[in-house]
């Protein structure tokens, strides 16, 4: 079975870049076609001839190697007259070089330009299909937020923003911001199989563009345990930081909300939780007996709820975790300013810390917006809870180039820490299109990744963006492939597009050999009135061969050298030497 199940991903993967290279040279080949050129090959893959078909001129072959493909007209050699290199007699008309510049120019972009509108038909027919998105679940309330003034609580289903109905969360931000509202939104929930309408106050309506700005969260807290003082009465009854309770006398609790209910008026409790054994690795279930102790009086700060005041509990996300060094390696604030595992954050600057969410945002403002990487941040205050002790640190966050999730890269301050837990997200529901806004969205996505795609070839070009970590050969595309597939059909048929995207993007630079070389030159033959000289279109393309052989052999070390590096969630092997503080 597990074979099979390797063997089905590997044709899956075949099957997706295939496509891609079959689209292209089916562009190129058309175009090739309607202008009359005489088309000899016709290849899936590149070397020797696998297996094939021979149709009138043409040979329509798979080949041996499967790292792109090709068209191969008569006349296709650059520095012929329109000869066959082959030998064979064609009727001049059929040759490619004895076809007008502009007419070559349109067959030779008709591969990048067929990737680039490929992408409209797939996007489009997912998103008629129907994209997978969150359901409209609420994971987390902000405390003090105008979604808690109105009453919603975690676990409500969003089911209308004032008129317009709502199944997701791309739902509800949609609505949201079509908002014009003069006092309140008005929010359609169903809690416990009831409807309620519940009005969210607005305090600055300019301000306000997303449901996030109401204290809306579509993101559940995990039930991961951050005890800060052993005085605590779950401190005293055994439980430690990073365990997670899995039940309360007898009740199941997924998520921290839960076991906020589950616990509310009781004085006393049966926990199950689940921690890490000591020894061996793994996972164990413990019970323990947690007793409210009214003697137990410790100072309250406003980032400490009402549950921890009563028991001593606060989420895991809440207290450092991790510690670790910067992206390049050195040493981190955390590692250097006084930071430990399992401290408790209370206060950043003047943000209490309620989430994850609240640490991010404060170290953010260290600062201002615009700032360069060789900036230095503002020192910060910390507020923390050690074993029960309070201490107030001086943390100066560091200066890094960081990269998110549409590979854009940023500068932003950075501490060097993580939290605990984890966030539960909402199930995904299939939420379909119509024509228009299926077309209209398709047509979003194709030129935002293409643009995101020129911008970072952009920064490789500047230094500002490091070619490394952004480019990869057929070991990586492959792979992204494969991942892809795993995740599913919709998955898998929005990377064909956005291969798809990249391998349109990357023919059309102006690179000799590549399509975009090609155009340029077709296009100054154009313009002259005759083609370039002979001994520049040579030198040309023996620099274009020379750049993609170079490339391609410096991808593929980078993409082994990927396949080989540690994996950040496997357990710890040697300890690595501590960087070292300034």
């Amino acid at each position: 079975m597990a074979f099979s199940g390797v063997a089905q991903s590997i044709l899956a993967v075949v099957v997706m870049v295939g496509t891609l290279v079959l689209i292209h040279e089916s562009g190129h080949f058309l175009v090739a076609r309607f202008f009359g050129v005489t088309v000899k090959v016709f290849s899936i893959g590149v070397g020797a001839r696998a297996f094939g078909v021979r149709v009138g001129h043409t040979d329509y072959r798979v080949s041996w190697l499967p790292i792109g493909g090709y068209v191969r007209w008569v006349g296709a050699d650059a520095f012929s007259d329109g000869g066959d290199e082959d030998g064979e007699s064609v009727d001049e008309r059929g040759s490619f070089m004895a076809k007008p510049a502009w007419q070559r120019l349109l067959i030779v972009a008709a591969g990048p330009v067929t990737n680039l509108i490929l992408p409209l038909f797939v996007f489009s027919a997912l998103f008629l299909w129907g994209e997978p998105q969150w359901r409209a679940d609420v994971g987390y309330v902000v405390p003090g937020s105008a979604a808690e003034a109105a009453g919603v609580e975690p676990g409500d289903r969003i089911v209308a923003v004032g008129t317009v109905a709502t199944t997701t969360w791309v739902d509800v931000a949609e609505a949201m911001e079509a908002q014009s509202p003069d006092v309140s939104v008005p929010l359609g929930v169903e809690r416990a199989g009831a409807a309620l309408t519940l009005d969210v106050p607005i305090a600055d309506v300019d301000d306000v563009h997303h449901f996030g700005d109401y204290g809306l969260d579509p993101r559940a807290m995990d039930t991961s345990l951050l005890v800060d003082d052993p005085a605590s009465p779950v401190g005293r009854a055994g439980l430690r930081t990073g365990d997670r309770v899995r039940s309360v006398d007898g009740r199941d609790v997924a998520v921290w909300s839960e076991l906020v209910t589950a616990l509310k008026g009781k004085t006393r409790a049966h926990l199950v939780v689940e921690r890490t054994r000591a020894e061996g690795g793994g996972l164990q279930r413990e019970e323990r007996a947690v007793q409210v102790d009214d003697a137990w009086a410790p100072t309250r700060f406003p980032a400490d709820d009402a549950l921890w005041a009563r028991w001593g509990l606060a989420n895991g996300m809440l207290g450092v975790a991790t510690i670790g060094p910067l992206p390049d390696d050195t040493a981190s604030p955390a590692q250097c300013q006084g930071l430990q595992i399992g401290d408790r954050v209370l206060r950043i600057g003047e943000r209490d810390v309620r989430r994850w969410a609240d640490v991010t945002s404060a170290v953010a403002l260290s600062l201002p917006d615009g700032g360069a990487l060789q900036d230095k941040a503002a020192v910060v205050p910390f507020k923390i809870r050690r074993a029960g002790v309070i201490l107030d640190l001086q943390i100066t966050p560091a200066v890094v180039q960081d990269v998110d999730a549409n590979r854009r890269y940023h500068v932003r301050p950075m501490v060097g820490f993580g939290p605990g837990g984890a966030f539960v997200y909402p199930v995904d529901v299939i939420r379909p299109y119509g024509p228009v806004a299926a077309v209209s969205r398709a047509f979003e996505a194709t030129v935002g990744s293409a643009g995101r795609m020129i911008e970072q070839l952009g920064l490789m070009v500047t230094g500002g963006a490091p070619a490394s970590q952004n480019l990869g050969g057929p070991i990586e595309i492959f792979a992204t492939a494969g991942r892809a597939w795993e995740k599913g059909l919709f998955e898998a048929a929005a990377t064909v597009a956005l291969l798809s995207i990249s391998l349109g993007v990357l023919n059309l630079l102006p690179v000799p050999v590549l399509d975009g070389g090609q155009i340029v030159m077709y296009l100054a033959e154009w313009v002259r009135g005759r083609p370039l000289p002979y001994r520049l279109r040579e030198r040309l393309q023996q620099v274009g061969v020379l750049m993609l052989v170079t490339l391609f052999l410096v991808v593929s070390v980078w993409d082994v050298r990927r396949r080989f590096e540690p994996d950040e969630d496997a357990p710890p092997g040697e300890p690595a030497a501590a960087p070292k503080c300034a």
